[in-house]
C-alpha cells in the first residue's frame, strides 16, 4: 500500500477542526445577530424616549428652540418632527429636520450650520441659556467654512448609529461591544471627506479617503473621487483643519421612499385622520396606554434597514406627536469586517491546530511505515539470493551422498558447512538491521567507517581520499561490511581490495578472475540498507574486475 502523504494522513483531523471551527462561528454569528437585532430595538426605543424627554422639558419652558435643534443634530435621526396637538386635531410644527443645513460640531454646546440659504443665513447666531450654559448655533455660509477656527476636527451630524443608545450596546457581553467598536462601521473604516462644497441644502462631497474608525489607516485605505470637474474651483480643501477628518457615519438623505409609502400616516394632517386609519389598519403595528398611541412600521429599501414610529402622548393636559425615522445597516454589513476576520481566524485555527498536532503522530507512522517496509525489502532480499547458495547446498549433499571416498566426503562435508555458516551470517547481517526501528541522518566520516568495515570482515583495503556523507553510521557501516565481505569472498587470490572516496561517491573494487560472476546476498542486503539512506547501489564487471558504486544518484561516483 502506498504511503499517505502528510495532508492525506491529517485530512480526518482537519476536517473534524473546521467543523468545529465551523460551529464556533455559526455560534458566534447567530449571538452577534441576536445581540444587534435587539441593539437596534432598544436603541430605536431609546432615542424616541429621549425625544419624548426633550419635547416635555420643551413644553416645560426648561429651554428653547436652539438648544433642541442641537439636542436633535447630536442624537439625530434621518427624520424627525416634533408638533403639538391642537383642540381641532391640527399639527402645530415645533421642530422638523431641515436637510437646508449641513451640521458641524465644534463642541458639544457650539454648532455651526453650513447653508447657503439667505433666510437662514440672516439669522446670524441663536443662543439658548440651559443651566446656566450657552449653546449656541451659528450659521455660516459655505464659500466662508475655511475661515471657521476649531480646536479640533469636527464631524458631520448625520443618521446616528442605533447601537451606541441601546442598552444592549452598553451593558451587554464585551464580546458583542468588542466586534461592535472594533468590526463594526460605528468604528472601522469611516470615510473622511477631503473636499466638498455646500450649494442649497445640498452637500457635494469631492475627494473622499476611506480609513478605520481612528483616522490612523492602520488597515489599510481607499480613496473615491466624485469631485465634478465643472465645479472643481468651488470644492473646499483645507487640510488640518476643518475638513481632512470630517467623518461621515452614514450620511443619507431625507427617507423619502419610507415616508412616501406610509404617507397616509407619517404626513397625516390631524388626528382624526391618524385614528381613523388607526381604526382601519391592523392592530399589530399600533400599541396603545393611558398615555400615547404609537404606530411602528418598518421598511427594505436596497439593503437597508428603514424603521421609522409615530407617537402620540399626553403632557400636562396637552398633546404632543413624534415622528421620527431612522435607517440601519443589515447585520451582515455592519459585522462585515468582525464576521470576515472571524472566518479567517477560525479557518486557521480550525486547519492549523490538526495540522501542528498530526505531525508527531504522522512522523511516527512515516517510521513505522519506512521500517516496515525496509524490513519487508530485506526478507524480499534474502529469499530471492538464497535461492544459489541454496542449490550449491544441494549439489553437495547429493555428491557427498555418492561419493564413497572417506577424503572426498569429507571435502564435501567442509564445503557445506562453509557455506552454511554464510549463509548464516548473512541471516545474522539482515536481522540485525531489522531490529534497527529508525534511521537518523548525520554527518558520517566514509574513510573511517570503511576501515571499521574492512576491519570487522577481516580483510584488506587500500582506502585513497576522505570525504563526509550524510547517513546513518551504523546501518551504513553495516552496509559496507557487506560489500567488503562480498568482495573478500569473490577476489582472486594475491589481489587487493581498493576504495576510492570522492566528493560524488564511493567506489570499491576487486579482480575476481572471471567475467561472469554472481554475486552474493551481502550484495543485496548492503542495495537495501543503502536505498533506505536515500544512497544507490550500481554495480559492474568488466574484464574481470567487479566494482561497486555508492553515490547521491544513480550512476554518480
Amino acid at each position: 500500500m502506498k504511503r499517505k502523504t502528510y495532508f492525506s494522513f491529517a485530512a480526518g483531523r482537519v476536517i473534524a477542526g473546521l467543523t468545529v471551527a465551523g460551529m464556533v462561528f455559526a455560534g458566534l454569528s447567530f449571538y452577534l445577530h441576536s445581540v444587534y437585532d435587539q441593539s437596534l430595538f432598544d436603541g430605536f426605543t431609546n432615542i424616541g424616549e429621549k425625544y419624548r424627554t426633550m419635547t416635555e422639558s420643551y413644553a416645560d419652558g426648561k429651554f428653547g428652540d436652539v438648544f433642541i435643534d442641537i439636542f436633535t443634530d447630536l442624537y439625530c435621526s434621518d427624520y424627525l418632527k416634533i408638533s403639538e396637538v391642537n383642540e381641532d386635531g391640527s399639527f402645530e410644527t415645533i421642530y422638523e429636520t431641515d436637510y437646508r443645513v449641513c451640521p458641524l460640531e465644534k463642541s458639544i454646546r457650539e454648532w455651526f450650520y453650513i447653508t447657503d440659504d439667505e433666510e437662514l443665513l440672516a439669522l446670524g447666531d441663536r443662543t439658548d441659556v440651559v443651566n446656566d450654559n450657552d449653546w449656541t448655533i451659528h450659521y455660516v455660509k459655505s464659500s466662508e467654512i475655511g475661515s471657521i477656527d476649531f480646536d479640533y476636527d469636527p464631524y458631520l451630524g448625520n443618521s446616528w448609529n442605533e447601537t451606541a443608545l441601546s442598552d444592549a450596546y452598553s451593558y451587554s457581553n464585551g464580546f458583542y461591544r468588542a466586534a461592535s467598536e472594533f468590526g463594526s462601521l460605528f468604528q472601522y473604516r469611516l470615510p473622511s471627506v477631503e473636499t466638498y462644497y455646500v450649494e442649497g441644502n445640498t452637500l457635494h462631497i469631492g475627494k473622499v479617503i476611506e480609513v478605520d474608525g481612528y483616522g490612523t489607516g492602520f488597515l489599510g485605505s481607499r480613496s473615491k473621487d466624485f469631485t465634478d470637474p465643472s465645479k472643481a474651483d468651488l470644492y473646499i480643501n483645507q487640510d488640518g483643519d476643518i475638513v481632512q477628518m470630517m467623518d461621515i457615519y452614514r450620511l443619507t438623505p431625507r427617507p423619502d421612499r419610507f415616508l412616501e409609502q406610509h404617507s397616509d400616516i407619517f404626513l397625516a394632517k390631524n388626528t382624526s385622520e391618524l385614528f381613523r386609519l388607526k381604526a382601519e389598519e391592523d392592530d399589530r403595528v399600533w400599541s396603545d396606554t393611558e398615555d400615547y398611541h404609537k404606530y411602528k412600521a418598518s421598511l427594505r429599501d436596497n439593503g437597508l434597514f428603514v424603521q421609522g414610529q409615530l407617537e402620540i402622548f399626553e403632557h400636562n393636559g396637552k398633546q404632543y406627536m413624534l415622528e421620527y425615522v431612522i435607517t440601519a445597516l443589515p447585520y451582515t454589513e455592519y459585522f462585515k469586517p468582525v464576521l470576515i476576520f472571524l472566518a479567517v481566524i477560525l479557518f486557521i485555527l480550525g486547519a492549523g491546530i490538526p495540522l501542528l498536532l498530526a505531525i508527531r503522530p504522522y512522523h511516527q507512522y512515516k517510521k513505522a511505515y519506512e521500517s516496515n517496509i525496509f524490513k519487508n525489502n530485506l526478507i524480499d532480499a534474502l529469499a530471492h539470493n538464497m535461492k544459489t547458495p541454496l542449490q550449491i547446498l544441494g549439489g553437495y549433499a547429493e555428491n557427498l551422498k555418492d561419493v564413497e571416498d572417506s577424503a572426498e566426503k569429507n571435502r564435501y562435508a567442509e564445503r557445506i558447512l562453509t557455506k552454511t555458516s554464510e549463509m548464516n551470517r548473512d541471516i545474522e547481517g539482515i536481522l540485525r538491521s531489522a531490529e534497527k526501528s529508525d534511521i537518523r541522518l548525520t554527518k558520517t566520516p566514509v574513510r573511517a567507517c570503511i576501515e571499521e568495515a574492512a576491519s570487522k570482515a577481516g580483510a584488506e583495503v587500500g582506502i585513497k581520499g576522505d570525504g563526509v556523507i550524510k547517513a546513518d553510521r551504523e546501518y551504513f557501516n553495516m552496509a559496507l561490511f557487506n560489500l567488503i565481505d562480498n568482495a573478500a569472498k569473490y577476489k582472486t587470490a594475491g589481489s587487493k581490495i581498493e576504495a576510492v572516496i570522492t566528493k560524488n561517491g564511493i567506489t570499491i573494487t576487486n579482480k575476481t578472475g572471471a567475467d561472469k560472476f554472481t554475486p552474493g546476498t551481502g550484495l543485496a542486503i548492503a542495495g537495501r540498507i543503502l536505498e533506505q539512506q536515500k544512497l544507490y547501489l550500481g554495480t559492474s564487471l568488466k574484464d574481470g574486475v567487479f566494482e561497486a558504486r555508492i553515490g547521491k544518484k544513480p550512476g554518480k561516483n
